[in-house]
């Protein structure tokens, strides 16, 4: 057998294993314990860190699952804009003023944000994009927190987007097309 067809058959070989890789993909899973919880009724605290992005997304598809262990805690995802002006608002002292008007600004029924979930057994699904995000949480309104702290379980299933399966399939039919050449 010539170097060509070894080569081929080799790059034919690889594009079936991205495929089918990408195909079954790979799942992350974690749990975070003792995360403090606010104290102020309906309003949203934001971590500091910003969340993993996916550099990628058109070659990988990274869809998260989080949830949680107490049901007066509400979780949200924001860009970093939803954040700074959250931030902006309580450092201004705001919260109280928030919570007691008709605003839902930075609270509990604000549509601002990527992704919302109210229930921690139902949980929260989110498609990890490019961008700079936050996870943020508060108590839900009318309801004082029941502690102060918060555990978490996620689930990070990673698998192969469009271009991948795109760009395995090239490689697949050149490759095979290199090991049928004279």
């Amino acid at each position: 057998m010539g170097k060509r067809k070894i080569i081929g058959f080799c790059l034919a070989g690889l594009a079936v294993l991205l495929i089918a890789g990408g195909t079954v993909g790979y799942t992350i899973e974690g749990e975070i314990n003792d995360v403090p919880t606010p104290n102020v009724e309906g309003y949203v605290f934001f971590s500091e860190e910003a969340l993993p992005g996916n550099p990628a997304p058109l070659f990988i598809i990274a869809d998260t699952e989080i949830q949680w262990d107490r049901d007066d805690i509400f979780m949200v995802i924001a860009e970093a804009d939803k954040k700074q002006q959250c931030d902006g608002i309580r450092a201004n002292g705001g919260a109280f003023l928030e919570a007691t008007s008709e605003s839902q600004t930075c609270q509990y029924g604000d549509d601002g944000y990527e992704a919302t979930a109210v229930d921690g057994t139902e949980g929260m699904d989110w498609r990890v994009t490019s961008g700079e995000y936050y996870a943020g949480i508060g108590t839900k309104s009318g309801t004082l927190p029941a502690g102060t702290e918060l555990s978490l379980r996620y689930q990070v299933g990673l698998s192969a987007g469009a271009a991948t399966y795109l760009f395995s399939f090239l490689i697949g039919v050149g490759g095979l097309a290199l090991a049928r050449m004279k």
